[in-house]
């Protein structure tokens, strides 16, 4: 007696599947080392406030972290407090703003210094806050 089956399978989906199953792996792949970007930017804590301010035109950013050798940091390159007089210098504009994010930690005679020194060159000075939280 011979047996005959009663379904055919078709070749072409035996090598599919391996495929759809790679491309799940690789989705997924993808998924999850995608939150493992590591976000460029300054480790700054901003100190609390109640208060805000509406945006800047074109702010420049300068950060000083905390330590005790605080680091200034402007555009995201740190530099010295010397280099700082001449890039502000080169950037100078009618109505620039510099938005100083100071660590809550940072000691206050280095935001002071880089408050003067942006004041000395003709900008106006605003320091960043995190909201207060509730």
């Amino acid at each position: 007696m011979k047996l005959t089956r009663s379904v055919h399978l078709n070749p072409f989906l035996i090598f599919l599947i391996p495929l759809v199953d790679l491309c799940f792996l690789l989705l997924l792949l993808f998924l999850v080392s995608s939150t493992f970007l590591l976000h460029p930017g300054i480790s700054v804590n901003l100190p609390f406030s109640n208060f805000t301010l509406g945006p800047q035109k074109n702010p420049i950013i300068v950060s000083i972290t905390a330590g005790p050798y605080p680091l200034v940091y402007y555009r995201d390159q740190q530099i010295r407090l010397e280099d700082l007089a001449h890039r502000l210098e080169g950037d100078h504009a009618s109505d620039r703003s510099v938005i100083i994010q100071s660590d809550r930690l940072a000691p206050q005679g280095s935001v002071v210094e880089v408050m003067n020194l942006c004041l000395e060159k003709g900008y106006s000075v605003v320091l960043a806050t995190s909201p207060k939280q509730q």
